[in-house]
């Protein structure tokens, strides 16, 4: 357990999408008490925070079926079950060692319970645009009047100054004002984005350690804080290389895969691994040649004469030819194992690993021993594995894994927490401040 790393530190998390939730998800790994606070109003009723989530709840609402993909992808084993908002596997994942509170703010009592959250709270972290957290009413100039301790962390996607403050984004959007698009795809085709949302954890991983930060700060100080973390700044800090290559030379980056420094370089096709000759699994190899000696010994083990050609000696000469030694080592790697191929490369002293499927993942004797793969029961869902904490500490053991809350599961505990009443709470739940269950009829 990690019992004392950040136990007896209260955290507020209105957490949307992806970069607010994993802030909330590392500090309830290291032990903070974490609650997922989710607001509910009469216009729409609670949505959370899963966008292919919220895709399919509007289909539930308007009582229609939902469509099959979307369903396979957001719920085990594809089944909604009577409710769905507490079965999607990606906020199930991302909301783990959290409580869980679904409250309506713009209410009198709303509003009582959130100012007596802030009076009892070290940390607030939204992901909300700087409009939407003033209309909540959750900005740092309105909270740190009622506690000047507490600290502020607002993940924007562009940050409380500048012409661009009050945009909205997702990581697609902000991937692409980065320039990261830019660079990625193939060298002959147009800008392409990754599989996922890249810029939404590296903004929370920022987001968590500027957290971790801002109380080493105040135990120092006495004070609170606000962090104002642009994702679009975030993100662009990654790429240091291509924004000094480009500030050099005055024009972008080429687009594509290979290296700059080092040739050949690329992934290459391996033999399928299917059972199935009617469904491919695309498996790939990482090979990297870094220096003469590395292509000499390269050569060696292919034993290809064609690769002995004078043109291939040097390393501009492998630059120049690139594609053509693309063909040549895709000859020799497509009928191949990927994980015994990686293993004669690496014998060999040659940079090279299998590309890795998810599932390879998941079995990978790695994580696995780094107790990295772990599972819980799911209330309503059942067991399952995921990803865990992936730091270890010399002085606590692993860090516990709690299911995430359902909607509202924790309200009248944590209400109980801030000191109401039975009486209080009951009231809060009849006039509709505290919900557990979205309304049918909402919509986006």
């Amino acid at each position: 357990m990690l019992e004392g790393m950040l136990a007896g530190v209260r955290v507020v998390e209105f957490g949307y999408a992806w970069a607010g939730p994993l802030v909330g998800r590392m500090l309830g790994d290291l032990g903070a008490d974490v609650i997922k606070l989710e607001q509910d109003n009469a216009r729409g009723g609670h949505l959370p925070d899963d966008l292919a989530l919220r895709a399919a709840l509007d289909d539930w609402r308007r009582g229609e079926a939902v469509e099959p993909t979307l369903r396979a992808s957001v719920f085990p084993e594809g089944e909604p079950q009577p409710d769905p908002w507490n079965r999607a596997g990606i906020f199930n994942k991302l909301n783990r060692n959290k409580r869980g509170l679904c409250a309506d703010l713009k209410t009198l009592s709303g509003k009582r319970i959130w100012r007596r959250l802030v009076e009892t709270s070290d940390v607030i972290v939204d992901n909300f645009s700087p409009r939407g957290s003033k209309s909540l009413g959750i900005d740092y100039e309105t909270i740190s009047q009622w506690n000047p301790e507490i600290i502020s962390v607002s993940c924007t996607g562009y940050g409380h100054t500048g012409p661009f403050r009050q945009r909205v984004s997702y990581g697609p959007v902000l991937e692409a004002h980065a320039g990261g698009a830019s660079v990625t795809g193939y060298a002959d085709g147009g800008p392409m984005k990754m599989g996922h949302a890249f810029p939404d954890p590296i903004g929370g991983l920022h987001g968590t350690f500027a957290v971790l930060a801002a109380l080493w700060e105040r135990e120092d100080t006495g004070r609170g804080c606000f962090v104002d973390l642009s994702q679009l700044q975030t993100y662009a800090a990654v790429q240091g290389d291509l924004i000094l290559e480009t500030s050099l030379q005055g024009q972008a980056p080429a687009r594509g895969n290979r290296s700059r420094s080092c040739a050949p370089q690329g992934v290459y096709r391996c033999r399928d691994e299917s059972p199935d000759a009617r469904e491919s699994l695309d498996m790939w190899i990482a090979i990297t040649i870094e220096d003469d000696d590395a292509w000499a010994r390269f050569r060696q083990l292919v034993g290809d004469q064609r690769l002995n050609a004078p043109r291939f000696t040097d390393l501009t000469g492998r630059f120049e030819h690139h594609d053509e030694l693309d063909s040549l080592i895709n000859e020799w790697t497509r009928d191949r194992d990927r994980f015994e191929l990686a293993g004669q490369l690496q014998k060999a002293e040659i940079t090279a690993l299998p590309v890795m499927t998810n599932g390879d993942l998941v079995e990978s004797r790695q994580l696995r021993e780094r107790g990295f793969i772990v599972e819980w029961d799911q209330p309503g869902v059942g067991v399952y594995e995921y990803g865990g904490f992936p730091i270890h500490f010399s002085d606590c053991g692993p860090a516990e894994m709690r299911p995430a809350p359902g909607l509202g599961g924790d309200n009248r505990r944590i209400c109980e927490d801030l000191g109401f009443s039975a009486e209080e709470i009951d009231e809060f739940i009849e006039d509709g401040t505290l919900v557990n269950i979205p309304p049918v009829g909402a919509s986006r």
